[in-house]
């Protein structure tokens, strides 16, 4: 086999296993009349309570316009509270509200409840996939890195 070949075989991967863990989760957001995206603010939001909107955007991948309108949206739902910061007035800090609380934490059951058929794998082949994920990590960071140097 080619070194493209292999390349491309761990990319597609990749892929499918991506595009399995979307459509699980945006099924499940669906379920609760909630976008992908809108999902991933809920479960931002949870982690870091407070944050403004450029580290959301950064969190979830996005652009400041973007999230900008996504929140807008979650605000008027009332999953979301949007508030000037006191010492900085032009800074915003988000934050679930007590609705937007409850939404995710059911949707956290349903995305809990989905994902449970990954105990099917062997604990080895659990911990081979955790130490391969992590070599690729490293093996295109430092690749990464090589490449700024030049």
């Amino acid at each position: 086999m080619g070194d493209f070949q292999r390349v491309h075989d761990v990319f597609a991967s990749f892929r499918e296993v991506n595009k399995a863990f979307y459509h699980t989760l945006s099924s499940a957001a669906q379920q609760y009349g909630v976008t992908p995206v809108q999902y991933l603010v809920l479960k931002t939001l949870d982690q870091c309570p407070g944050i403004g909107l450029s580290e959301l955007a950064e969190l979830i991948y996005s652009t400041n316009s973007t999230s900008s309108g996504v929140i807008d949206r979650m605000v008027k739902a009332g999953w979301v509270s949007r508030e000037r910061s006191e010492t900085d007035r032009r800074s915003v800090k988000l934050e679930l509200t007590e609705e937007g609380k409850l939404l995710w934490e059911k949707m956290y059951e349903t995305r809990l409840k989905r994902l449970l058929p990954l105990r099917q794998t062997s604990d080895e082949d659990h911990a081979t996939l955790l130490r391969i994920h992590k070599e690729i990590v490293s093996i295109l960071n430092n690749a990464k890195e090589g490449q700024n140097h030049e």
